[in-house]
C-alpha cells in the first residue's frame, strides 16, 4: 500500500510540476532554452463565407518568445500571423493579419494562460470592398507540450478570443464573435544547441458578424525554424 501511495505521489508531482523536475530533465517543456525566435512557411486552405468562395494559398509568419521563473513555468509569446487569400473564382480577396501576446503558466506537461489579440482585416467580394476593420480583443490560451527524446517536443495548442469592437473604414458595424485555433505540431533538433525544426497543422475557425454571421476556416500545414538562446 505504502508503495503506490508513494507511486501516485510522484505521478501528481510530476503532472503539476512539483520540485521542478520535469523542467530540469526536459519533459515538462521540451526544448530548455531561455529565449527562441520561429519563423514559419505555411500552405493553407481558406473557406470563406463572407465572400462566398473557397480557394488555396501561403503564409509567412513569424515570432519570438521566452520561459522565465525558477523552473521556467512562466512563457510569454509574440506571434504575427498574416493570412492573405485570392480567390479567383470569383475574384475575391480576404486578408487577416494577427497580432497575438500571450502570457502562460506552465504546470508540468499542461499550461493555461491570456492571450491578448490585434487584428486588421480586409475583404472584397467581386470588386466590393466589404470590411477594411481594425481591432483587439481578449481570450485563453491553453495547451500540452511534452517533451520527446533528446530536445525534441509534441504540443497542443488552444487559443480562444473575442474581438467586440473592431472599428470599420466602411459604414458598415463589425465584430468578431469568436475566433478559436487548435493547433497541433511539434519540434525535432537539428543542431545540438541553437537550431530546431519545427512543424504542424492548425485549424483556425474566425466568426465574423456584420450585416450577418459568416465563418472563416483555415486550414494551415506549416514547417519551420526555431532559433533558442540561454543566457
Amino acid at each position: 500500500m505504502k508503495s503506490w501511495i508513494q507511486c501516485w505521489r510522484a505521478t501528481l508531482l510530476l503532472l503539476l510540476g512539483g520540485g521542478g523536475t520535469a523542467y530540469a530533465q526536459g519533459s515538462g517543456r521540451g526544448p530548455q532554452s531561455d529565449f527562441f525566435f520561429d519563423a514559419q512557411y505555411a500552405f493553407t486552405t481558406s473557406k470563406s463565407k463572407l465572400v462566398g468562395s473557397n480557394d488555396t494559398g501561403t503564409a509567412l509568419r513569424y515570432g519570438l518568445g521566452g520561459y522565465a521563473g525558477t523552473h521556467s513555468n512562466l512563457s510569454f509569446l509574440l506571434h504575427f500571423d498574416r493570412d492573405t487569400t485570392n480567390f479567383l473564382l470569383n475574384s475575391s480577396k480576404v486578408d487577416m493579419n494577427w497580432q497575438d501576446t500571450r502570457v502562460r503558466y506552465h504546470m508540468g506537461f499542461f499550461y493555461l494562460g491570456a492571450l491578448f489579440t490585434r487584428l486588421e482585416m480586409t475583404a472584397d467580394r467581386e470588386g466590393t470592398e466589404l470590411v477594411d476593420a481594425a481591432g483587439s480583443g481578449m481570450g485563453l490560451n491553453t495547451g500540452m507540450l511534452f517533451g520527446v527524446g533528446r530536445g525534441g517536443s509534441v504540443y497542443l495548442d488552444v487559443m480562444m478570443a473575442t474581438l467586440p469592437n473592431m472599428k470599420n473604414a466602411i459604414d458598415q458595424e463589425i465584430a468578431i464573435k469568436q475566433r478559436l485555433d487548435i493547433d497541433l505540431g511539434g519540434s525535432i533538433k537539428l543542431t545540438s544547441k541553437l537550431l530546431d525544426m519545427t512543424f504542424g497543422y492548425k485549424i483556425r475557425n474566425v466568426s465574423v458578424d456584420t450585416d450577418s454571421t459568416y465563418q472563416e476556416a483555415l486550414y494551415t500545414t506549416y514547417t519551420g525554424i526555431r532559433f533558442s538562446f540561454r543566457f
